[in-house]
C-alpha cells in the first residue's frame, strides 16, 4: 500500500498542474526515407508495412501502412490503437507534440498529425487532425482522443490543442474521444 501511495505522489508531481504549460515541439519527417521498416510484407503476399518513426527525445511512433491506409500509434502501447479510416488514407509527416515539463524534462503527453483522405472519385479533399494520448512508460497506454474538422484552418489546430490540454486527465479505454461534427462517417463503426 505504501508503495502505491507514493508512485501516486510521484505521478501528480510529474504531470502538468494545468493545461497552460503544454507547450509544442514539431517533428517533419519523410516517412519513406525518415522512419525505419521494422516489418513489412514478403513478396507477392500484399502491400503492408510497419515503421518505427522518431519523435521527440525517446519517444517515437508506429506508422502502420496497408492497402492505401494508414494508422499511428505513439508511444509506448501493447496494441494498436488508432483504428483506421475508411477511405483511403495517409498522414502528414508533420506532428505537434504537446509537452509538459514533468520534474525539469520535457515530456510528451499528445501528438496532433493530420490526415488526407480521399473520396470515391480519388480526390484527397478532406482533412483530419487526429489527437492522439501518447503511451508513456508506466502509463495507461496510447489511444485516440479526438478528431477535429481540419479544412477551417487555424481555428481547427486551436481546437485541436484544446483537445490534447487533456491528455494528463484522459484515460485511455474509459474516456471516450472527441468527434467534430462532419469527421464521425470518416470514422471505423
Amino acid at each position: 500500500m505504501k508503495s502505491y501511495l507514493v508512485a501516486l505522489i510521484i505521478a501528480a508531481f510529474a504531470m502538468p498542474t494545468s493545461a497552460a504549460e503544454l507547450t509544442s515541439q514539431y517533428t517533419r519527417l519523410n516517412h519513406e526515407t525518415d522512419c525505419k521498416v521494422v516489418r513489412q510484407a514478403p513478396p507477392g503476399e500484399g502491400d503492408w508495412s510497419d515503421r518505427v518513426c522518431p519523435g521527440v527525445g525517446q519517444t517515437s511512433y508506429l506508422l502502420s501502412s496497408t492497402d492505401g491506409r494508414e494508422t499511428v500509434t505513439y508511444g509506448y502501447s501493447g496494441t494498436q490503437v488508432m483504428a483506421g479510416f475508411s477511405p483511403f488514407n495517409y498522414a502528414n509527416g508533420t506532428v505537434e507534440w504537446r509537452m509538459a515539463n514533468a520534474n525539469g524534462r520535457q515530456t510528451p503527453l499528445a501528438a496532433i498529425q493530420r490526415w488526407y483522405l480521399a473520396d470515391a472519385n480519388g480526390d484527397w479533399g478532406t482533412q483530419i487532425l487526429v489527437v492522439s494520448k501518447v503511451g508513456l512508460r508506466g502509463g495507461d497506454g496510447a489511444c485516440v482522443m479526438g478528431y477535429v474538422a481540419a479544412n477551417e484552418g487555424a481555428s481547427a489546430n486551436q481546437r485541436a490543442r484544446e483537445i490534447s490540454n487533456r491528455a494528463a486527465s484522459f484515460r485511455c479505454g474509459r474516456d471516450k474521444p472527441l468527434v467534430e461534427r462532419g469527421v464521425s462517417h470518416f470514422l471505423p463503426r
